[in-house]
């Protein structure tokens, strides 16, 4: 992929993540403003129904007396909630309108409104309004500062007078500029670091693109300095004989001037490229990476903690749902199946004459009319005050309280009705996980009988006790078994978003990762770069010139055996230039389509024959070739080319292997084709590295300069670049620390 097109993928990623976290900030709110509504709703009914039952068991009439029917017709068939909060509102005009209380307890209900929500960890300013729902005239309100905004939430109303046409209703208004400040500022030094990245990033593949661009320019520049060297050198090759030694020496000073001059690019872009600036970028990188790691990780545990505690909310109340039930519809009812005659157990002691009269008109429109009513008695309860809960769970005390005290022998509590009771609760509530019950010996929490599993891990969601009698020696509690998967897939929609960036965060770190490592090679490739030019270009002109120099000096006037060495080394050198100026002019032939095979049958016993006869004569190392081909087998193959790329694979098995080199030659016809093969028992090549060896400039390894082996790396290119030309193809076999074996296929014709 070409650097721009990262930075144009870096950059769209960066707006899409500004676009995904806007779009997730605006849904999060907008279901989060729903969720807190659905609340706001179930708090304001539990806070007004706890107000009612304070107001009815503060009159002054002894316990168990009855001081209303709550009642509706059967035909509208009204589920429990909506049944208890259409009967304290009738309760609470009774009281008004019978019992001559006084104004309903605005502030009563705002003080258990704000437990309610801070127990759900809903925050904000709360003002309970009474108003006329007839002319929308606000009559009262608890909190006057209070101002109401888009952020503001109103809840159901309940009437407290109906026949009047008065209610009241809460309004939560949200702490909605210090949410935003912190989601802004959170939302902003996220996108602060992201651009950061991105922008870190963009530096760095432009500096790697500049990079890469100077090392081709550099390359360049090597080959049109390859290409110039040919006739210089072929000029010294041809005036050794005539010893013109100060024309030699002027010619390789020339040469090595030019050599010099390319070379001081190569080394001034390597020193740039090692300046502070990259190491800068990438610890820039680096802090902006892990800021935001951090900021997601703050941000998802306040989300999943937020979270949590509302699903702990729905657990407990719940659980205390399954209380009343386990209560009333098995050990209550039991009781009184068991018992019916025992009349202490009931909590009704007597009615109040509103009561009764009520009742002889209901039997009387029922006798007449037919008329049906569901009905459930309200009753005034001084002593169980002393607990701090909701009416229901109050309700469920009190039916236990009674058959404890009263039945003649203990009615147990039931954990297999529990267990049903509350996993369907929590089921219509939207949760479905694993769950039990546990009852327990208070305070050393012995466990006595449990339903599921009875251990509790450090990832599940417990319930408060709730006692079985009056002293508390026994409780039972509800288990919630690893509800963390629920948790997250109930705030999707907000970790959504930050999914997403955390994978632009992943795949940013990967860009680094690979950034860094590419860094480190072309770094590497233009040490190699220039330890090749100093190695196979400038040292052989110093030795061709400080020859031509002691030579035309004299010095060795008296010592022939030592100008003869020198001659011979001056010519090896020169040789070394030619064969590594001509590479480089057949690559640019075969890119630009220009190079021309002389094509022609040729025998490769005798060629294989007189090409390890001279590698054997010239070789450094003890060197052993074992051929293998038959005298008849030939290849359809320009001979120039095919010597040179002979010459070059056999030239690598050399510097490539040990001390002693054992090389096999073959060839063979196969399918059309003729197969030579040129098999060493060197240092092999490692299988991650056989991919990119027939690229221009690629060496096997740098660590290979320790030894004393160097090159530009165009070897393997050419001869790759020779077999396309012959229609061929040229392949690889190696294991490392073992063998290379290199095979040429040509075709027949």
């Amino acid at each position: 992929m070409k650097a721009r097109s990262v930075i144009h993928i870096s950059i769209i990623g960066l707006l899409f993540i500004v676009l995904i976290q806007l779009g997730g900030m605006i849904y999060a709110y907008k279901a989060q403003m729903k969720e807190t509504e659905q609340s706001v709703n179930i708090c304001f009914w539990m806070a007004f129904t706890e107000t009612v039952d304070d107001m009815v068991n503060n009159l002054p009439y002894p316990d168990g007396t009855r001081i209303n029917m709550i009642h509706y017709p059967e035909r509208l068939n009204l589920n429990r909630a909506e049944f208890n909060n259409r009967g304290m509102q009738q309760t609470a005009q009774v009281l008004r309108k019978v019992y001559k209380l006084g104004e309903f307890p605005l502030d009563k209900l705002d003080s258990i409104l704000h437990k309610k929500l801070e127990y759900t960890s809903i925050g904000g300013d709360v003002a309970i309004e009474l108003f006329d729902v007839n002319t929308g005239e606000i009559l009262k309100r608890t909190n006057s500062r209070l101002h109401t905004s888009i952020v503001s939430i109103t809840s159901e109303k309940a009437f407290t007078y109906k026949d009047k046409g008065e209610a009241v209703r809460a309004i939560v208004v949200f702490p909605f500029a210090d949410i935003m400040r912190n989601v802004v500022i959170l939302f902003a030094v996220t996108l602060l670091l992201l651009s950061v990245t991105v922008y870190v990033l963009v530096l760095q593949i432009k500096s790697i693109v500049r990079q890469q661009h100077n090392l081709q320019e550099q390359q360049q520049n090597f080959y049109v300095l390859a290409e110039q060297m040919r006739l210089p050198v072929g000029e010294i090759v041809s005036e050794m004989p005539l010893e013109k030694w100060d024309f030699i020496e002027e010619k390789s000073s020339v040469l090595l001037g030019m050599t010099e001059e390319t070379l001081s690019k190569a080394k001034a872009e390597a020193l740039y490229e090692s300046g502070h600036k990259r190491i800068s970028l990438r610890t820039l990188s680096i802090v902006s990476i892990t800021g935001i790691f951090l900021l997601l990780a703050i941000w998802s545990g306040y989300l999943y903690q937020i979270s949590y505690k509302r699903m702990e909310f729905k657990v407990q109340d719940n659980f205390e749902k399954m209380f009343y039930e386990e209560t009333y519809y098995n050990r209550y009812l039991m009781y009184w199946s068991v018992y019916k005659d025992n009349k202490v157990a009931t909590k009704v002691t007597g009615n109040t004459p509103y009561v009764d009269r009520f009742l002889k008109n209901v039997r009387n429109n029922y006798l007449e009319k037919g008329y049906h009513l569901r009905m459930a008695g309200i009753v005034v309860y001084h002593i169980y005050n002393k607990y701090d809960v909701n009416p229901q769970l109050h309700a469920a005390y009190t039916m236990q309280d009674s058959i404890n005290n009263n039945a003649p022998s203990p009615i147990a509590f039931s954990m297999q009705f529990a267990d049903s009771a509350f996993a369907l609760k929590l089921c219509d509530s939207g949760i479905s996980v694993p769950i039990g019950i546990q009852k327990l010996k208070y305070p050393s929490k012995e466990l006595l009988a449990h339903t599921g599993n009875a251990h509790v891990g450090i990832m599940d969601m417990t319930t408060r006790l709730l006692p079985l009698d009056k002293d508390s020696t026994e409780c039972v509690r509800g288990i919630v078994h690893s509800p963390q998967g629920h948790i997250i897939a109930s705030i999707w929609y907000m970790l959504l978003p930050l999914g997403i960036t955390f994978l632009f965060i992943c795949i940013c770190v990967g860009i680094q990762i690979h950034i860094g490592h590419l860094q480190r090679r072309l770094k590497q490739f233009q040490k190699d770069f220039t330890y090749s030019m100093i190695h196979d270009m400038k040292s052989p002109l110093n030795s061709i010139m400080m020859g031509a120099h002691i030579l035309m000096s004299g010095k060795l006037a008296s010592k022939p055996e030592k100008i003869e060495k020198y001659k011979q080394l001056m010519h090896d050198e020169c040789e070394h230039l030619l064969a590594l100026s001509g590479r480089v002019l057949m690559l640019t032939q075969i890119e630009r389509g220009e190079l021309e095979l002389h094509k022609e049958i040729i025998p490769l016993a005798p060629l294989l024959k007189d090409i390890t006869e001279k590698y054997l004569l010239k070789a450094t190392k003890e060197v052993r070739f074992m051929l293998k081909c038959e005298e008849t087998c030939s290849v359809y193959a320009d001979i120039f080319c095919l010597r040179e790329i002979l010459g070059n694979l056999i030239d690598n098995a050399i510097k490539y292997s040990k001390d002693e080199v054992e090389i096999i030659l073959s060839c063979e016809e196969v399918a059309g084709s003729t197969l030579i093969k040129v098999r060493d028992n060197g240092i092999g090549i490692p299988l991650k590295e056989q991919w990119k060896i027939f690229n221009k400039f690629e060496r096997l390894s740098a660590n290979n300069r320790k030894s004393g082996i160097s090159g530009f790396g165009l070897g393997l290119s050419y001869v790759l670049q020779v077999m396309k030309a012959h229609d061929g193809m040229v392949s690889v076999e190696s294991v490392e620390g073992s063998y290379s074996e290199f095979t040429m296929r040509f075709p027949l014709n």
